[in-house]
């Protein structure tokens, strides 16, 4: 070429179909003047812009149209200039945060807009506190992702000598824990280590398990918070204990214990779905044990022997029986042990039982089990075909949840909870079951949202719970329960189980929503004045827990918007 010849941007269609190189010079490539062939160059077609092909989805449909023009309002949000973050982290407000968050934004056309003072943003204090546990959860595992593997864990003997007499002397007996060998556990300090012991994987669970309860109690910290440095490390050691165990599972009562602890370990660290496992594993278990049919004619007992501890047995299948209905209850799971037939009496109401132990600890158990009775009524109210209207059905849940307040009030349950009280089991045992009643309120209710729904995710807008006098009383006494809770115990542990065991933030948000969207906010100063003081409580007990800074943020956010807003009104 002498570079004079211009050149096609496009090779020639002979050159093309045989896919050999074409040098594209104008009006005829090399090959084709060698061998005086017509040289055809192709046109170059001009591509369609975004508009156009989105007008041409337009004109096919008009759900089409609504996915296009809600991604065409996502992509102008996302391209808007976002706005600097303030300094400090507990003074940012919501009202900025959306910009970058659509979703907790409700009918706000762009993030300019939604920012403009004039324009007031509605906001769903759900969404933006769902996302922050979201984000908690994450950081978590995957801090724990790669610890399990590389961290060391070095608990000094005397602490976790300390942590295993306060449990036993301080912790309520949950779920056969009655059944553990106190002397086997309190030997595993001096031995572990020690070469040519080797002790099995399911009893280092159980271990771990008992040292994680332990280090958080009262007693533990009341000289120093030392102990509580070590949560960490019992759950790290508890999941490198956890595979070699599952090898060897055989079903046994200690399998079955040892699956229940992490249970509620896991759930404890917001690893929902570890938790989720071990409770099938349970419920596996349970059903080769025979435990669900305790009480059953069909079951033939070696002798009477085996049958002694029946009353621990029942109690401890009532409890697996709760945390089955608060799976399927609150995550939606589906149900494992309550699905099949079972038959189980309470504890202490058969005529060959011993009567009830005095003092709180059975009072709360017969509370709880009434509770539950409550759920299966609930569910079966759900899957009864012959059921009316949803207006019906929210009728009759309505009741139910109230009923579940009564049995708390008949009981003195709240009452007590209001006095000074120094037991740690005491303590925890109340609260366990307050908090499982007033949440299953909450979410029974919300399972009323997704009546007339066809979507197989769980609903998490700001209709999420139907507006509710019951679910209001329920969520403000979850956030009062919570606060005198973290008085008496004042640990980021603490805080830590109530919001991912119990999901204590969906209280904290129903409030926090209807004070936004009241018409006078001045008519809910009590509710304020309580979302303050337990934004300020986790404040000041999470310090320094970094994975805990996302729902810290979003707690204190949603208060300063709330603040903002009452100041408008003076």
């Amino acid at each position: 070429m002498t570079g004079l010849e211009q050149l096609n941007r496009l090779s020639c269609t002979r050159c093309k179909d045989r896919k050999v190189r074409c040098n594209r010079v104008m009006p005829r490539c090399s090959r084709c003047n060698t061998h005086d062939a017509e040289c055809v160059y192709p046109q170059r077609v001009k591509r369609k812009s975004a508009r156009e092909i989105a007008e041409q989805y337009i004109q096919s449909g008009p759900a089409l149209a609504t996915i296009l023009n809600r991604l065409e309002q996502l992509e102008a949000r996302s391209a808007a200039p976002s706005v600097a973050a303030t300094p400090r982290a507990t003074s940012y407000t919501p009202s900025v945060s959306t910009c970058s968050s659509p979703a907790a934004v409700v009918n706000t056309p762009s993030c300019v807009d939604s920012c403009d003072a004039s324009h007031r943003v509605e906001i769903d204090a759900t969404t933006i506190l769902k996302d922050a546990v979201d984000q908690v959860q994450h950081l978590r595992l995957r801090s724990f992702s790669t610890s399990v593997i590389t961290e060391v864990i070095d608990i000094p003997v005397d602490l976790a000598k300390c942590w295993i007499k306060n449990y036993f002397a301080h912790m309520p007996t949950w779920m056969f824990q009655s059944l553990i060998d106190k002397r086997t556990i309190e030997l595993i300090p001096d031995i572990l280590g020690v070469p040519h012991i080797h002790i099995e994987p399911v009893i280092l669970v159980i271990y771990y398990c008992i040292l994680f309860h332990g280090c958080s109690l009262r007693a533990s910290n009341e000289s120093s918070h030392a102990s509580l440095a070590y949560s960490r490390s019992c759950y790290l050691a508890c999941l490198r204990a956890v595979p070699c165990w599952q090898r060897q599972a055989t079903g046994t009562m200690t399998d079955l214990i040892a699956s229940l602890f992490m249970t509620r370990v896991a759930y404890q660290f917001f690893d929902e779905e570890l938790s989720w496992k071990m409770f099938r594993h349970a419920c596996e278990y349970c059903q080769a044990l025979n435990l669900h049919k305790l009480d059953s004619s069909d079951v033939s007992w070696g002798n009477e022997e085996d049958k002694c501890d029946c009353d621990d047995d029942r109690k401890g299948f009532w409890e697996v029986l709760q945390i089955d209905l608060y799976f399927r209850l609150i995550m939606n799971k589906p149900p494992i042990i309550s699905v099949n037939a079972w038959q189980v009496n309470l504890p202490w109401l058969d005529v060959n039982s011993q009567p009830p132990p005095h003092g709180i600890q059975a009072t709360a158990f017969l509370a709880s089990s009434r509770v539950t009775l409550v759920i299966i009524r609930f569910f079966a109210l759900l899957e009864n075909p012959e059921n009316g209207t949803k207006a019906d059905i929210m009728s009759k849940t309505e009741g139910l949840c109230r009923e579940i307040l009564d049995i708390f009030e008949e009981w003195q349950l709240d009452k007590w909870m209001a006095n000074d009280t120094n037991r740690d089991v005491e303590i925890w045992e109340v609260a366990d079951v307050l908090l499982t009643g007033y949440t299953a309120v909450v979410y029974m209710f919300r399972k009323m949202a997704v009546l007339d729904s066809t979507s197989p995710e769980p609903v998490t807008s700001k209709l999420d719970i139907p507006e509710s006098v019951v679910v209001m009383d329920a969520c403000r006494l979850i956030i009062n329960l919570i606060g005198r809770l973290l008085v008496v115990i004042p640990y980021a542990d603490t805080m830590i189980t109530l919001f991912g065991a119990y999901r204590c933030y969906i209280a904290f948000s129903y409030i926090a929503n209807a004070i936004l969207r009241a018409s006078d906010m001045r008519q809910h100063m009590e509710d304020i004045k309580s979302l303050e003081r337990l934004g300020d409580e986790a404040e000041l007990l999470c310090r320094g827990q970094r994975d805990m800074v996302p729902m810290i943020r979003a707690m204190q956010g949603l208060n300063g918007e709330i603040r903002a807003r009452c100041m408008q009104l003076i």
